[in-house]
């Protein structure tokens, strides 16, 4: 990819973000994070260090219990889903079967499951049918969907054309961010290239892209800065030229000045 040609100002900002679980528990600690238009930040971390809970968070799906989230200067925390999705965020969950689409609904359906009752899908109470299988033929084209036809329902597609099926649904309108999280978990080496060439592609949109991966090698492929996440905190974050033993040390919780320290001067 090219060099980033970030926004003078962040698109998407979180400031002092902490977020509960359901049990009560505070899995993301006073977080602060800006990612800017133009640029990829990649949330790296073990599993389990509060990524996914994260994630939920800036959709709305779990609530903020102190700081804020803000899109484009307008703070969306507390705001609904539907709420956060129509001030411009786009969002592929990281488990796209359960999150990301509705299995027995048909490749169309599933295309406008985020605007299916606004127009130009939509005239009053009734959807246009013929409008919806339309857009189910352009995307369809644009992302390479291997499908049998649009009714195929989205369930007998392999993993990797479902999840074309989600990014294609959140990358058909205007994004102010765009939050991905594990955007290539169990697809195919093709799936996974076309897959970051549309997120780069987003990014040089002018779209704010955060996302959330454990693949080190996803995270050096796209990231344009490293965010290193260790129990909810972020520890750091650095370039993503940074070496596997620095990120491996900040994954463990050592700070990034720590990191880099331990390990000058190694071969």
């Amino acid at each position: 990819k090219q060099p980033a040609k970030p926004t003078p100002e962040p698109r998407l900002r979180l400031q002092g973000v902490s977020v509960a679980n359901a049990a009560g528990h505070v899995v993301v600690d006073d977080l602060d994070l800006d990612v800017h238009g133009g640029e990829i930040v990649c949330v790296a971390g073990v599993q389990g260090n509060g990524q996914s809970e994260l994630a939920d968070a800036l959709l709305g799906t779990l609530p903020v219990t102190a700081g804020s989230i803000s899109l484009d200067g307008t703070t969306v925390s507390g705001r609904s889903p539907k709420e956060i999705i129509d001030a411009g965020l786009g969002f592929v969950p990281e488990d796209r079967q359960h999150d990301g689409f509705v299995g027995s609904f048909t490749v169309a359906e599933n295309l406008v499951l985020n605007s299916y009752d606004e127009a130009p899908y939509a005239k009053g109470v009734r959807l246009d049918l013929a409008r919806i299988r339309a857009n189910a033929d352009e995307r369809v084209g644009e992302f390479d969907i291997r499908t049998q036809t649009i009714e195929t329902p989205v369930s007998s597609l392999s993993g990797g054309n479902q999840q074309k099926v989600v990014l294609a649904r959140e990358l058909s309108r205007p994004l102010a961010a765009l939050v991905a999280s594990q955007p290539t978990r169990g697809v195919d080496v093709g799936a996974i290239e076309f897959l970051h060439s549309r997120l780069v592609e987003e990014r040089d949109k002018g779209t704010a892209v955060l996302i959330v991966s454990t693949e080190l090698d996803e995270v050096a492929a796209l990231a344009d800065r490293v965010a290193v996440m260790y129990r909810g905190r972020i520890v750091g974050v650095v370039p993503p030229d940074t070496s596997r033993e620095v990120l491996g040390l900040m994954m463990a919780g050592v700070p990034a000045d720590e990191a880099l320290a331990a390990t000058s001067g190694k071969s």
